[in-house]
């Protein structure tokens, strides 16, 4: 079955991560319960780099990997997810590709 990546980048506006915050339990709950989803997490801002240890982390936007019969199949997933129905992820730059691995999972 193919893989597929999606970059899923959040709206920027101040309230984003409120929005985020606030269906975030059941976006992990649901993931958590979907085998269509191979990895996945948040990505955050370069701002805040991991370099700093102490430094704020602000989350930005969802990096997965989904393994699926069809990019519709992912396309539907992606947006029956709360982040999606919630303005969460930013519907014109959210992207699905097909992905193969170098390396696997």
């Amino acid at each position: 079955m193919p893989y597929f990546a999606v970059y899923a980048p959040d709206y920027t506006d101040e309230d984003a991560i409120n929005r985020r915050l606030a269906v975030r339990e059941t976006h992990l709950a649901n993931a958590a319960k979907n085998p269509a989803i191979k990895i996945g997490g948040a990505m955050l801002s370069p701002k805040e780099a991991l370099d700093t240890p102490d430094a704020p982390k602000k989350m930005s936007g969802s990096l997965m990997i989904f393994e699926a019969n069809t990019y519709a199949d992912v396309k539907a997933l992606i947006e029956s997810d709360v982040y999606w129905t919630g303005n969460v992820w930013d519907k014109e730059k959210t992207v699905i590709t097909p992905w193969v691995t170098a390396k696997p999972l």
